[in-house]
């Protein structure tokens, strides 16, 4: 009985090591038939059209390019990474079809990226407001905004979902080239329910602050945290608030998305703009990372900032509005030369809020934790302002993760 466990348990040895010589030593035998099944599904195919001459350049630059000369061309840094790490670990390619050894390239991905490598790189300096720089949107806002719709947005409305709760903050930004702050029109914090609700009766309550909600050319979100499987058993009601505010999030969304606008969201066809409003979803923690209000994964308070914000006042002259003539004129004066002084240091104020009189009142009534809801509606609104529409590079350099050189660029293209 003992031989015949001595026996089974070097047979399982063998075979365990069988497995990982497989694994990691039988590289090359598994990909020399993936090779044959490449080139005979009519994958090799697709690079008969270049020339000898172009097949050599691509090569060349396939085997030499480093990092920052492959992301010149049409490839992303993951596809790049994993090119690179292919070569130190396999050598140089020898044909165009090896790119498809290499996780993440296929027949279309590989053709686009050899065609550019015939072209000339792309520019390291963009202008602002070209297509290179508006593509850094796309990573802080769901879904992509249009440059049409970039320049006709002129008010927005920024929903903070909570558990119980929903914050809305409306600013309106000044039209034309007119260097001026935003102006808060609309500040507000309104409680739901003090317990989960039925999704019947969310959908009513939800509903009703929708008709409170003023209107404006487009709705920002924060994207929700989704509830996901989890083998933590205490994470249940968690996910459970996850899912309500989510529900909130959708609801509120599709209620806002109704309303009419004047400004095109899609276009179905050629003749018909789709109709409805804007509605972006801003990505998760992308506001408190602008404020620095991020500590690993959790935020910190934002009514020091909201007060700091409050300090500054740009319509001086109404709050003095029964001023002498002869102080009027020396306020005029003095205000002349601030901006002039503000024009020769290339002070933007659009950036910034201006906040009424009412609206500060309101927040410093309010309780703590409306304090804190009221703050995270208003910075989402000005991180969108910021990032989306004025496409400011200093706030684009604060949210960007380690590109210390797309950031550089950045800086570089508005001097």
């Amino acid at each position: 009985m003992l031989k015949k466990l001595q026996r089974l348990s070097t047979n399982r040895s063998n075979i365990f090591k069988g497995y990982i010589q497989g694994r990691f030593y039988g590289i090359e035998q598994q990909e020399q038939p993936l090779e044959s099944s490449e080139a005979s599904s009519g994958k090799t195919t697709t690079f008969s059209k270049y020339s000898t001459e172009e097949v050599d350049k691509i090569l060349k630059s396939l085997n030499n390019y480093n990092l920052k000369e492959l992301l010149s061309y049409e490839i992303t840094k993951g596809r790049a990474n994993k090119l690179l790490a292919w070569r130190m670990r396999n050598g140089l390619l020898t044909n165009l079809s090896d790119i498809f050894f290499i996780e993440g390239f296929g027949p279309k991905v590989a053709d686009k990226f050899y065609q550019s490598l015939l072209q000339d790189p792309k520019p390291e300096n963009v202008e602002l407001g070209s297509k290179t720089s508006r593509l850094r949107t796309a990573p802080f806002i769901t879904p992509v905004i249009t440059p049409e719709q970039q320049i006709q947005i002129k008010s927005c409305v920024s929903v903070r979902v909570g558990v119980n709760s929903i914050t809305w903050a409306r600013l309106e930004l000044a039209g034309g080239d007119n260097n001026e702050p935003c102006q808060l029109t609309h500040w507000q914090h309104h409680e739901i329910s003090e317990k989960k609700l039925h999704l019947h009766e969310l959908i009513q309550r939800c509903l009703y602050v929708n008709h409170m909600i003023p209107d404006a050319d487009c709705y920002l979100f924060e994207n929700p945290q989704m509830a996901q499987a989890s083998n933590n058993h205490g994470s249940v009601e968690q996910q459970n608030i996850n899912i309500q505010k989510a529900q909130v999030t959708a609801v509120m969304g599709y209620a806002l998305a109704s309303r009419h606008s004047n400004i095109p969201k899609a276009i179905d066809n050629e003749n018909e703009p789709a109709k409805g409003s804007l509605i972006f979803y801003v990505r998760r923690f992308l506001t408190a990372r602008l404020f620095n209000h991020l500590v690993g994964t959790e935020r910190i308070s934002s009514e020091d900032t909201i007060i700091n914000m409050m300090r500054t006042y740009y319509n001086v002259n109404d709050l003095l509005p029964e001023q002498s003539e002869e102080a009027s004129e020396e306020l005029r004066s003095d205000t002349d030369v601030n901006e002039k002084n503000n024009t020769n240091s290339n002070i933007d104020l659009r950036g910034n809020v201006q906040f009424p009189m009412d609206l500060r009142q309101m927040f410093s009534k309010s309780l703590r934790y409306h304090r804190e809801f009221l703050g995270q509606a208003l910075l989402l609104n000005l991180a969108f302002v910021r990032l989306v529409l004025l496409h400011d590079p200093e706030s684009i350099a604060k949210v960007s993760r380690g590109n210390k050189l797309k950031n550089e660029n950045v800086s570089s293209s508005e001097t």
